[in-house]
């Protein structure tokens, strides 16, 4: 025999639950631009605006698990610039920050045993550097750490920042100086210098700084001054420094674009203890010169702790030069026995991809292989022995006008402690749909929909009105004219409340702001967290330092079970019952 519940559940019209988010493209129209150079989609709930993406090849169930994608476009073509966060399962926005704009390297990287976004904000250069400073963000998204560079007339670079785990931050700048540039026939010369510094997190004191005047000759250089070099403004950048590493023994690992050179640099007194590729290689290249022959690199980084094995984004070209027909991602092993370099594996995009500048390659928890193609708005995932298991792009390959510094896959957990958002379309009509959003939550697998004709204090399980299931950035449902004024409630995979909206009107779509709590049986839910590193690159610190998520319990959840609700006891189920069969 039905219930009383469920036969009041039968009286009202069923409502339309859809994904609000548009899904990835598929098919040769993206590429063609019949969407245009920038495919984006807005929201009704949110005023941001995000890439559409264009899947050319599915994930295959051999990719890694790490549960988000981090990318940062900008461009020509981006209008909303942005850090940006997506879910790797259905690539729908989890956290976009406009109030940034301009940032480079988004990324996850662990200091005092929690994990931080950190990327580079400032001011970009038009010679392909930046000054500005490197922030850190805890799981709440609150400004936890503002670093930059000591002592020197410039800020950060766009380049690096890379944390160590002797909790400090490795970061680049381009100071210009004036210099001898006879050589080039020019008077009066001024260089950019090409600078790391190592900068302890908790005290921004200084701890090591290396200059690549010092160290290495301008005839090392594959980039010539130019038009460059003639003033401070316009200084001639010979090294162009763009990733920095440091190992357990104290040395450094660097790469410098325009030397066509990874240098190993001593981490006492900044003597480069070797050099590899460029016009100082010290390696022999046992791979047909397919080792060493790299050029306009970027992102190098060791991939053991006996330092015989390395990754690198080899660009293949500049701006202004092609040396070859793709980007290459390579895994090289070095022999310090008989000073040899061999190639392992090399990994190209099924498009040929050649990207003239920027890029990464991150290797993944499982050893697959991640590389983000910096001036092409792309990313792919690769096994470890060079085959693609998944292959995104959201921008049009071969057109610069969308690009991201760098592209990441790992997971993160986000609370954030602004509130969720509503919106409603239709005007109280039988179309009128509610959508809820919530910028930066990670956990939310379902809302709870409060809603009533005559009252706009929704707050206890007697408004409950029923729990839809959180389909990608922004659901959205039916409403139809059952109800007058909606509110929802964003619950964890426990059914625990993470937060809730404001109250919305939806016969003209005002929204009233409530701090009354969302209390309907099920409790508050638990949002710290603990360190989750998803990947190779990152570093566990163990300096001194705080963050407000630093406690030991964690909230992660990977039950997608339905929610257990107060409603099942036979009171609430009654007045759920009447609040039915009146509209609401």
């Amino acid at each position: 025999m039905p219930s009383f519940i469920s036969l009041a559940l039968a009286a009202l019209p069923l409502s339309h639950i859809a994904l609000a988010d548009q899904s990835p493209y598929a098919g040769s129209e993206f590429q063609d631009k019949d969407f245009g150079l920038y495919p984006t989609q807005t929201y009704e709930s949110s005023s941001l605006e995000v890439p559409v993406f264009q899947v050319n090849k599915a994930a295959e169930d051999s990719v890694d698990s790490a549960d988000r994608v981090f990318i940062s476009p900008r461009g020509t073509a981006v209008d909303q610039i942005a850090p940006m966060i997506f879910n790797s399962d259905d690539l729908s926005l989890v956290w976009s920050d406009p109030s940034y704009k301009t940032t480079f390297g988004v990324r996850v990287q662990e200091f005092n045993s929690s994990d931080y976004i950190t990327f580079w904000r400032g001011t970009v250069k038009g010679a392909g550097y930046g000054t500005g400073s490197y922030i850190m963000l805890d799981h709440e998204y609150n400004v936890a750490y503002n670093l930059t560079t000591k002592n020197l007339t410039v800020g950060g670079d766009i380049h690096e920042i890379q944390l160590t785990d002797n909790g400090t931050a490795l970061m680049t700048a381009y100071e210009p100086m004036e210099y001898d540039l006879t050589t080039y026939d020019i008077e009066n010369g001024w260089l950019a210098d090409s600078i790391f510094q190592e900068v302890d997190i908790a005290t921004n004191d200084l701890i090591f700084s290396w200059r690549a005047s010092e160290h290495i000759a301008l005839n090392a250089s594959y980039a010539d001054p130019g038009a460059t070099g003639i003033s401070q403004d316009s200084p001639y950048d010979f090294f162009h420094i763009n990733s920095i590493e440091k190992d357990d023994s104290g040395n450094y690992l660097i790469s410098a674009r325009h030397t066509h050179g990874i240098y190993y640099i001593n981490g006492t007194n900044g003597a480069i203890v070797w050099s590899l590729g460029g016009k100082n290689n010290d390696f022999e290249d046992k791979s047909n010169g397919q080792a060493t022959n790299f050029a306009w690199q970027h992102d190098a980084r060791w991939r053991n702790t006996d330092l015989t094995e390395m990754t690198i984004f080899d660009n293949g070209a500049a701006d202004w030069v092609k040396t070859e027909n793709e980007t290459r991602g390579l895994w090289l092993s070095l022999n310090y026995d008989d000073m040899s370099v061999t190639l392992k594996q090399d990994y190209i995009s099924p498009e040929g991809t050649l990207s003239v500048s920027q890029g990464s390659v991150q290797v993944l928890s499982n050893n697959n292989v991640f590389m983000g193609y910096g001036s092409n708005g792309a990313f792919v995932e690769y096994t470890n022995d060079g085959e693609v298991i998944w292959d995104v792009q959201f921008g049009i390959i071969g057109n610069s006008s969308v690009q991201s510094y760098r592209a990441y896959k790992q997971n993160w957990q986000g609370f954030p402690t602004w509130n969720p958002s509503i919106a409603a379309t239709g005007n109280a009509t039988d179309n009128t749909t509610v959508y809820m959003s919530w910028n930066g939550a990670t956990e939310i697998k379902q809302w709870a929909i409060l809603a009533s004709n005559s009252s706009s204090d929704l707050s206890s399980a007697d408004n409950l009105w029923k729990d839809v299931t959180k389909t990608g950035f922004e659901t959205n449902v039916t409403v139809g004219t059952n109800a007058r004024y909606v509110r929802a409630a964003a619950l964890n995979a426990d059914g625990e409340v993470l937060g809730s909206t404001g109250i919305i009107d939806v016969n003209d779509g005002t929204v009233t702001s409530s701090d009354t709590k969302v209390d309907i049986g099920t409790g508050d839910a638990n949002t710290t967290v603990t360190s989750s590193s998803s990947d190779s690159d990152n570093n566990a610190g163990s300096s001194s330092g705080s963050s407000s998520n630093s406690t030991s319990s964690s909230s992660d959840k990977d039950s997608a079970a339905g929610i257990i609700h107060a409603s099942s006891s036979l009171a609430l189920g009654a007045a759920m019952a009447v609040m039915f069969f009146y509209g609401l």
